[in-house]
């Protein structure tokens, strides 16, 4: 490890601690031991093995016969670890010279420097004009990701609604072809 490594980790080791201290963390020992843990594996080069069954049976308790693609208890501690993470940074950002963040799809913490980013308070307010600026990054709606659960059910659907239209489709062109007459819809008249 680099000076600038050493410098860096010793960096992130710092805002781990006062993160861990903040309230989410505080209230929920089970997040604080989750984060401790993947950003301790990340320092110590070992962040390829961060995956769901390591962090259940080494951070979270579980026992060795966890089975993550049974259980969705990581994922779902992983949400709550990022929603978390956002209110610390959003709430408690004071002193913390790193961004620490665990992205979508896995478990593995990236590591951002704030010293470059400026202070909500010291952002310069743009000129009153009659077009409103963009939504902030956040803000902006991330697409929607389905779980393979959710994918598979869509599938199964659209295929559904696909053969119940090549069904309808069939019995439409074969009463057309029967060459049958179609049967008049008499009007009834009454007699005089």
């Amino acid at each position: 490890m680099s000076v600038t490594e050493e410098d860096q980790a010793g960096r992130v080791v710092a805002t781990l601690e006062i993160v861990l201290r903040a309230p989410p963390f505080v209230r929920s020992p089970k997040l604080a031991r989750f984060l401790r843990f993947v950003v301790e594996e990340e320092l110590a080069g070992r962040g390829a093995t961060i995956k769901a069954y390591t962090i259940a049976t080494q951070a979270l308790g579980r026992g060795p016969d966890f089975d993550p693609s049974l259980d969705p208890s990581v994922r779902v501690e992983a949400g709550r670890l990022r929603r978390a993470l956002d209110e610390v940074y959003a709430q408690h950002a004071e002193g913390l010279e790193v961004r620490v963040t665990v992205p979508v799809g896995g478990y593995r913490p990236r590591f951002d420097s704030l010293e470059g980013l400026p202070a909500p308070a010291e952002e310069a307010q743009a000129p009153a004009s009659d077009v409103p600026p963009p939504p902030p990054a956040e803000a902006r709606a991330a697409p929607v990701a389905f779980s393979p659960r959710g994918q598979t059910a869509i599938i199964a659907l659209l295929a559904a609604i696909l053969l119940v239209l090549c069904i309808d489709l069939g019995l439409t062109l074969s009463t057309r072809m029967d060459g049958a007459p179609p049967t008049p819809r008499g009007i009834a008249v009454r007699g005089r």
